[in-house]
């Protein structure tokens, strides 16, 4: 359970889409050479396997590097199926590749290099050189707070560990993964994409190049200090620590018939979440479990993280999340909660035949208050992340801006998707061949996870590829989000054009009946033309782009205008 990166891959991008191949075909000819030296290469393979493409990230003082290599793996070897821009740094001046051709090798210290050439469509020849290559310390900075720090830490998750401060002059994170506590660790044991050396008064962010340190603990405090190499020749020293905040006020909360949101068997865990009656304080509890038997137990977090044990620590406080740990105060100043993290405490939670959960639990958190707290709350079936809540759907849908994909004879399946001016309805079928006008075999289809023939596919939630759902849009966010997780489709041949009639529920069994009628629609394309759809995924800026037929979408599954 990945909760502290749930959504770090999905963005919203809204830039215009650049070329980034030559045009026509045309062979470029070069008219200058520039070397572009880098020492701090990433190449992030995290995924590979979801998009099909590696990351790669570079900088020197004069460019900025994003690129990315097409391929399912990415052994040492020689790469042409690539895409890449610079970014002029003075000049902020894009320059998008029209070839590439790169090498990857690994050096001694088991980094990898890349070596090659990218032509860009200001045919220009730039030379590359990118590897990771620590440079000489030139000055010494020491940082420490009287303060302590922000905490989170993840067992499950081989002991994710991070410490987060900041003053007038630096804002620090250091998130350190597999280190036992009281040992030693480098910048291998960084989770860099969480590891932050920011200088407040320049508004520098410093990469980080090497790291060594040591995190320990002495009584009730946990220490962690590091000796941090950046790539701006700087030794950053580097002290902070966590201690439980003392408690100074005790208060007693009531909060009845609690949300109960279940991500047990697709996440594995649960979360807590209610208000009391005055809507003055939120609390949110969330805890590891696969079944409903794990729910029922005993939670302790003792403030020392089971000394990395993994025992006695159990709430999961993803920073930011939204399903936490953690108590929130209504701030009427400015018409929102304030949300104070929970340092340490235990619950008991019962469950009785009828799945009605009790919850009696005494919290320390961050304000130095003592909450004991009652709850009570009933499991609920799985709910769906951004599904709608209410709000019933009823309409008629005769756009001509229609996607037919035919892969009977690949996987059994056919993709459907249509457009109007604000509104998105996909739905993923099985079947066993195509119809030969409206590709769609009539009959009725169940929503269901049985990927049998006359079924359309569950929704999981999914908004990368969308299939089952009806989204509304303004052209730059998604407005509303149903998630068809049960119900029929039936399809018909009218006129000898498809109609089909939805009738579904999602996630929150809000329904939606929505009918589907192509001779309504002017000037329509001849669908049987569209049978097989190509897709093809482009990275501007570092950011992904897909081009399904002749749209684009961004990350999330809104198409780019």
């Amino acid at each position: 359970m990945y909760m502290k990166r749930l959504f770090t891959i999905i963005a919203v991008a809204f830039t215009a889409i650049l070329s980034i191949f030559a045009k026509n075909n045309e062979v470029l000819v070069p008219i200058d050479t520039i070397d572009v030296v880098c020492h701090d290469l990433k190449l992030d393979t995290d995924f590979i396997g979801l998009f099909g493409m590696a990351y790669i990230f570079a900088n020197n003082s004069e460019y900025k590097l994003t690129g990315a290599i097409y391929a399912d793996s990415i052994p040492p070897g020689t790469y042409t199926n690539c895409v890449m821009d610079l970014k002029h740094i003075e000049t902020q001046k894009k320059v998008p590749a029209a070839s590439v051709t790169i090498t990857l090798a690994v050096d001694a210290n088991r980094n990898c290099v890349i070596t090659g050439h990218m032509i860009g469509e200001d045919n220009i020849y730039y030379n590359l050189h990118l590897s990771w290559t620590p440079p000489m310390a030139t000055d010494t900075v020491h940082i420490a707070f009287d303060t302590p720090s922000s905490v989170a830490y993840y067992p499950d998750l081989d002991h994710d560990f991070m410490l987060s401060n900041k003053d007038d002059n630096y804002d620090i994170s250091l998130d350190i993964i597999g280190v036992p506590m009281g040992e030693t660790f480098t910048e291998r044991n960084f989770n860099i994409a969480y590891c932050m050396i920011a200088n407040r008064q320049t508004h520098d962010t410093i990469s980080i190049a090497a790291a060594e340190g040591r995190v320990w603990q002495s009584n009730d405090t946990t220490y962690l200090s590091a000796n941090v190499l950046g790539f701006d020749s700087v030794m950053y020293d580097i002290d902070l620590w966590y201690t439980v905040s003392v408690v100074t006020d005790t208060q007693e909360i009531h909060i009845y018939d609690a949300t109960f949101y279940n991500q047990l068997e697709k996440n594995g865990y649960f979360a807590l979440v209610g208000t009391t009656a005055d809507k003055s304080i939120e609390f949110a509890l969330s805890l590891l479990g696969r079944t409903e038997e794990d729910i029922p137990g005993t939670y302790i977090n003792d403030g020392v993280f089971g000394g990395f044990t993994g025992k006695n620590y159990d709430f999961i406080n993803f920073i930011g999340g939204r399903y936490s740990t953690y108590i929130a105060k209504w701030n009427p100043d400015k018409n929102d909660y304030d949300v104070i993290s929970i340092e340490k405490g235990n619950a008991k939670v019962t469950m009785d035949e009828d799945k009605n959960i009790m919850l009696i639990g005494s919290f320390i958190a961050q304000d130095g208050m003592q909450y004991d707290i009652t709850l009570t709350t009933k499991v609920d079936k799985p709910r769906l992340d951004y599904d709608m809540t209410e709000g019933a759907i009823d309409c008629i849908i005769t756009s001509n801006d229609t996607t037919l994909e035919d892969n009977t004879a690949k996987n059994g399946s056919i993709f459907f998707d249509v457009r109007t001016d604000n509104e998105l309805l996909a739905l993923y079928f099985y079947a066993e061949t195509a119809d030969p006008d409206i590709v769609i075999p009539e009959g009725t289809y169940y929503i269901d996870d049985s990927e049998d023939y006359f079924s359309v596919n569950a929704s999981d939630g999914s908004i990368d590829t969308y299939p089952s759902c009806y989204l509304t849009d303004d052209g730059y966010t998604f407005t509303s989000m149903y998630f068809f997780v049960s119900g029929t489709v039936e399809v018909k041949k009218k006129q000898g054009k498809l109609y089909m009639e939805i009738n579904a529920l999602n996630s929150y069994n809000v329904p939606a009946h929505i009918i589907y009628d192509a001779t309504g629609a002017t000037k329509l394309d001849n669908i049987k033309e569209k049978h097989i759809v190509e897709t093809e995924k482009i990275m501007v800026d570092g950011q992904l782009f897909i081009i399904h037929g002749d749209k684009t979408f961004n990350t999330i599954g809104l198409r780019v205008k």
